[in-house]
């Protein structure tokens, strides 16, 4: 496997100014006023798998909002008949603690929540669950951490960063690790203001979005369509919720308030080629909230395609695809780093 570079080994200036040298064309940490930070993401582009996904050749990378500076992280990702190799993907940053949260299945080959620091050092284990752990995303604090468990039907768990302290969500009392009884509960998302947690579940027949205050205290559901709402993400001012839906036959990225009302579609790619796997999901907001990044299957009307990241505009103006990955590499599952002098000053 390869091995980390000798730059991302030596001892690195705070975790903030390491982005802002890398990345020259980035705005200053210390500018006033809010910049567009920096998007992780997955990809297998360095071992690219014939099968579209694999269990041991996923990478964690960094790229600017443009897609320009692509930096590899982690560096686990091998051949398919690698047995030393594992998957890192689905990275979450802190701001505050400047700290991401991952998953990794480098342990027994069983999915679960890391940590790390920004230049891909030093990562750890933060919670192994029984079944595996996936999807982490970090509290405004940075003191927790919310996640699905993969023991099906699954829940919503938080953890605090010292992985001390597990609650299971939506199945209070519950061991966790062990199977839910409020349905199939997935990809929760922390509001960057208030106490509360949106989420996905199924526990009224197929898949819609709740949200949940922290104590486990208010669950309300705020999508009633038909087909599958999914894939929450508060905004950064926290009053809106982006999220995926089929409800118009195909999946695409819609917008609504943080209180469920005001649904409105987003992306529209119903004019392209719809591959047989047809997947928009995953969306992360700028750190201004003008702009969001998502990712979406290229290829073929009807044939197998492969995930690429886009961005755009809030007003619906300006879809632009910023990777571009051989096939049949992916890159996917982008988490905007929010790095905005608005929200955290």
């Amino acid at each position: 496997m390869t091995n980390l570079p000798r730059a991302v080994r030596s001892p690195l200036l705070p975790a903030v100014l390491l982005v802002t040298a890398v990345w020259s064309t980035a705005p200053s940490a210390g500018q006033f006023g809010a910049n567009d930070g920096f998007i992780f993401f997955t990809s297998d582009r360095a071992f690219p798998s014939d099968a579209g996904m694999c269990n041991n050749c996923e990478d964690i990378y960094v790229m600017s909002p443009d897609g320009s500076n692509p930096i590899r992280l982690t560096f686990g990702g091998g051949l398919l008949g690698d047995t030393a190799a594992y998957n890192s993907s689905a990275a979450e940053w802190s701001h505050s603690k400047k700290l991401v949260a991952f998953q990794s299945n480098r342990l027994n080959r069983v999915p679960q929540i890391f940590l790390m620091n920004a230049d891909g050092s030093d990562p750890r284990p933060l919670i192994t669950l029984a079944g595996g752990a996936s999807f982490p995303s970090f509290s405004q604090s940075g003191n927790d951490v919310c996640f699905h468990g993969q023991t099906s039907p699954r829940d919503i768990y938080t953890v605090d960063v010292h992985g001390t302290t597990v609650t299971n969500l939506t199945s209070p009392g519950k061991v966790p690790g062990q199977p839910g009884v409020n349905g199939d509960n997935i990809r929760c998302d922390w509001s960057p203001k208030a106490p509360v947690i949106a989420f996905t579940s199924s526990r009224d027949g197929n898949q819609e979005i709740y949200v949940i205050n922290v104590d486990g205290s208010g669950l309300r559901r705020l999508t009633n369509a038909a087909g599958s709402d999914a894939n929450p993400t508060f905004s950064p001012e926290g009053d809106l919720i982006a999220f995926e839906s089929n409800r118009d036959g195909t999946p695409e990225i819609y917008v609504m308030k943080a209180d469920g009302s005001d649904q409105q579609r987003l992306t529209d790619f119903s004019a392209g080629p719809t591959p047989s796997n047809v997947t928009v999901t995953k969306a992360t907001w700028s750190p201004t909230g003008d702009r969001l990044a998502f990712h979406r299957r290229v290829g073929p009307q009807g044939e197998r395609g492969h995930l690429e990241v886009y961005t755009i505009n809030a007003d619906r103006t300006n879809p632009s695809q910023i990777t571009v990955t051989p096939s049949p590499g992916f890159s996917g599952f982008p988490s905007w780093a929010k790095w905005s002098a608005k929200t955290y000053r």
